[in-house]
C-alpha cells in the first residue's frame, strides 16, 4: 500500500511538472503577432491635412511630364493648373511630384492608398496638399517642386471643394497633428 502511495504521488508529480512545462511552453510559443509603426499624421481626417500641409489647393491636371525610379522608391512630376488656393500660394502653373509604386507606365501608375492619395491624371482635377517644395511654379532641379502628399479627386465641384477645404483649415485638430512614430502591436489571428 505504501508502495501504491508514493507511486501515485511521485505520478502526480510527474504529471503536474510536465503539465507546468507544456503550460508555460505553450504561453512562450504562442503565435506572434505583428508590430506596424503608424509615422506620420493621418491623412484620412481633412483637418488634420489642412493643418500638417505648406499649401493646399484645387488643380487641373496638364500632364504627367517625368516617371523615374530611385532607391527602391518611384516618383512621379506631374504638370498642374492652379484652379483656386486655399492655403499658402501657388503658381498659375507648377510642377508637383508624388510617390507612386515601381514598375509604372503612362497611363498605369498606381499608389498605396488611391483613396487619399490618387494618382494625377491629366484632364482631370483634384484637391492636393503640399508638404514641403516650391509652389510658386518656378522651374529649378529636379526634386525642387512641390511634395504632394495628398490628391483627391476634386468631387464636390470648385465651390463645393472651397466651403469644404476653408472649414478643414479653420477648424484645427482636437488631437494633435503629430508625425511622430508609435508602435503598435496586432495580436495574431
Amino acid at each position: 500500500m505504501i508502495l501504491s502511495v508514493h507511486v501515485w504521488v511521485g505520478g502526480c508529480l510527474a504529471a503536474a511538472v510536465a503539465g507546468a512545462g507544456a503550460a508555460w511552453f505553450t504561453i512562450a510559443v504562442q503565435e506572434p503577432g505583428t508590430t506596424h509603426a503608424l509615422c506620420g499624421p493621418d491623412l484620412g481626417r481633412d483637418d488634420v491635412v489642412a493643418a500638417r500641409s505648406q499649401a493646399v489647393a484645387v488643380v487641373e491636371v496638364v500632364e504627367n511630364t517625368r516617371y523615374r525610379e530611385d532607391g527602391g522608391s518611384a516618383y512621379l512630376t506631374t504638370r498642374v493648373k492652379t484652379l483656386e488656393a486655399l492655403k499658402g500660394e501657388f503658381g498659375a502653373v507648377l510642377d508637383v511630384t508624388q510617390g507612386v509604386k515601381n514598375g509604372g507606365a503612362p497611363g498605369r501608375y498606381a499608389t498605396e492608398d488611391p483613396d487619399r492619395y490618387a494618382v494625377l491624371e491629366p484632364g482631370h482635377k483634384y484637391v492636393i496638399a503640399v508638404q514641403s517644395g516650391s509652389t510658386t511654379g518656378a522651374t529649378g532641379a529636379a526634386g525642387s517642386e512641390a511634395w504632394a502628399w495628398y490628391a483627391e479627386p476634386a468631387e464636390g465641384g470648385l465651390a463645393g471643394e472651397r466651403e469644404h477645404w476653408q472649414k478643414a483649415i479653420a477648424t484645427p485638430p482636437e488631437t494633435a497633428a503629430s508625425s511622430a512614430c508609435e508602435d503598435i502591436d496586432v495580436p495574431a489571428g
